[in-house]
């Protein structure tokens, strides 16, 4: 069964405002052209085609919040078609996400690729986070190519690892470089992707230098011009999430915060002190001088949704709105949730 989309203008990776056919068969593309022609066609002359966009960068599971596939389906509908998941914030193993996982596969919901778990320095971020264990913690390289190891043969698509403060605590353990390459050495050898929560420059430095392919997110202080060109020259590309820098977050209850000993009162009042407009006028300027050295920028937002916000598993426009002060042109920003993640989460069909 062959469908026919005629005369739209066309806008992707490769063709701009062009005039096209498309030919779809059993749900696939074949051919883009002109004078095309299929079992069933559709004439959508005055119509803008776009590709279904891709965000490298969200979080199924936060919390306490269960399995549920409204998300998926809203994104679909959004034209959103796939997803990468960088990391269960439910402190469970894969095993059970990873089952469910497999029943969302339907051509109505959003394709999922998933870390799993993300896999942490012992004691660190991401694997304790606000005190309560979440992560894969590990002490030493070999107890780290072993978690991954272990999350890829139970399915997992890739490797999440963080370098971090935990509310804001400069005494966060972080791992060793030695560690830091085995992870990047492992992840290679067995053919997958390997990305970094990283928000500090200094952090930043040492994923880069001990050979991270890709970083997570846009650090939040300067990155020093030198940083940015070792970046470019090993094509390490940036997953941008600047859309959740900067969202007005409400206080918290005060009832919730006399229940708090007075050292977490003390860090939750340092943490709403940040100046985060600040920090997205900074992140931006990354990208901006990023982007014109010649860096693989790639589109993610770091939306944690599930059951508790389905509604806002859509098309990201405030992404696609930075990303866009930051210099990028239309056609870029559309390359960055297209092409550039299809490439960062290995979809080779979707790139």
């Amino acid at each position: 069964m062959t469908i026919c989309l005629k005369n739209a203008k066309l806008c992707d990776a490769r063709l701009w405002n062009v005039k096209a056919d498309v030919l779809i068969e059993d749900g696939v593309i074949r051919d883009v052209g002109v004078g095309l022609a299929g079992d069933e066609s559709y004439d959508l002359a005055g119509c803008t085609l776009l590709p279904g966009l891709i965000d490298a960068h969200i979080h199924m599971v936060s919390g306490g919040e269960d399995f549920d596939d409204a998300s998926l389906k809203s994104w679909a509908q959004a034209g959103v078609l796939a997803v990468r998941d960088l990391g269960l914030g439910n402190g469970e193993s894969a095993d059970r996400y990873l089952a469910w996982l497999r029943t969302t596969a339907k051509p109505e919901n959003a394709l999922v690729v998933t870390a799993g778990q993300p896999v942490a320095a012992w004691g660190g971020y991401m694997h304790r986070m606000m005190g309560k264990e979440n992560g894969i913690g590990v002490k030493t390289p070999a107890e780290a190519e072993a978690a991954i190891e272990t999350q890829i043969q139970k399915g997992c698509h890739g490797v999440k690892i963080a370098m971090d403060y935990d509310m804001l605590d400069e005494n966060t353990p972080q791992y060793t470089p030695e560690t830091v390459r085995a992870i990047a050495a492992k992840a290679k050898a067995l053919g997958v992707w390997c990305t970094a929560h990283v928000q500090m420059a200094k952090f930043l430095r040492i994923l880069v230098e001990n050979g991270i392919p890709e970083m997570a997110h846009t650090v939040l202080d300067p990155i020093p011009d030198d940083l940015l060109d070792e970046m470019v020259a090993r094509d390490i590309p940036i997953c941008s999430t600047l859309q959740p820098i900067n969202v007005p977050r409400p206080p918290l209850p005060k009832e919730e915060l006399d229940r708090m000993p007075p050292h977490m009162r003390e860090t939750i009042a340092k943490i709403e002190a940040i100046d985060t407009a600040q920090q997205e006028k900074d992140a931006v300027d990354n990208i901006r001088r990023f982007h014109q050295k010649g860096g693989t920028v790639v589109m993610g937002t770091d939306t944690m949704r599930m059951t508790q916000q389905p509604g806002n598993a859509r098309i990201p426009l405030r992404e696609l709105h930075l990303l866009r002060q930051a210099g990028l042109s239309v056609q870029e920003v559309i390359d960055a949730c297209t092409k550039n993640a299809a490439r960062a989460c290995r979809l080779t069909d979707m790139a």
